[in-house]
């Protein structure tokens, strides 16, 4: 599979990316990650778990690669890795890793699929998830690709009901989220924090 380092892009083959796993307690998955600052972030509170962020998005991915392989005291994380696919297209290497797979903020086509309760998520649970793994997203109410209703616990608990079971997981919580609890990731300090934007969590377990 494809990682993005300080350097670049280089390729992690199933040997290397197992040895590096074996490491830790569990994995965290952040899908759609952005600048990649949550599961960085999440690494450097738990030093057990391996914490990857996954994006398209290469140029962003490097620039989390460079804070990541910092020194932890100026905010380094070693145990943060950055892999370049989209959702849709995930690679054979992190098939069944995930014991808990974050989405904040999703936007573009994730966003929809969400929204639409697309087949397709039950696929990326299936290949991404631990037996046990949780599920959370978090959406941003009122950031909504057109063609579509301004969504509310009940709509994003309907709308994934089928894939979620499809892929072997039952809804914990879905409900709205103050301001004040918006998870600790750029977007979430950015748009959400003060502003009184409305948010949608939604929780999934295995």
């Amino acid at each position: 599979m494809e990682i993005i380092t300080r350097r670049g892009a280089r390729t992690m083959d199933q040997a290397e990316f197992d040895e590096l796993r074996s490491r830790y307690a569990s994995t965290l998955v952040d899908l759609g990650t952005g600048d990649g600052a949550w599961p960085r972030r999440f690494a450097r509170e738990h030093d057990n778990v391996l914490a990857i962020g996954i994006d398209s998005d290469r140029k962003a991915l490097q620039e989390a690669a460079k804070m990541a392989e910092r020194k932890p005291a100026r905010g380094g994380a070693p145990n943060a890795l950055y892999v370049a696919a989209s959702a849709e297209t995930l690679p054979p290497e992190l098939h069944s890793i995930a014991d808990w797979i974050t989405i904040y903020f999703p936007w573009a086509a994730l966003l929809r699929l969400i929204l639409s309760g697309d087949e397709q998520i039950a696929d990326i649970l299936d290949a991404l998830s631990a037996p046990r793994a949780r599920f959370s997203i978090v959406l941003n109410a009122e950031a909504v690709p057109d063609g579509f209703e301004q969504p509310d616990p009940a709509s994003v608990r309907k709308s994934l009901k089928a894939p979620l079971e499809t892929a072997g997981f039952r809804v914990t919580r879905a409900e709205w989220l103050a301001s004040e609890q918006a998870p600790p990731t750029t977007w979430g300090g950015r748009l959400v924090k003060g502003s009184g934007r409305a948010m949608v969590a939604l929780d999934a377990q295995r």
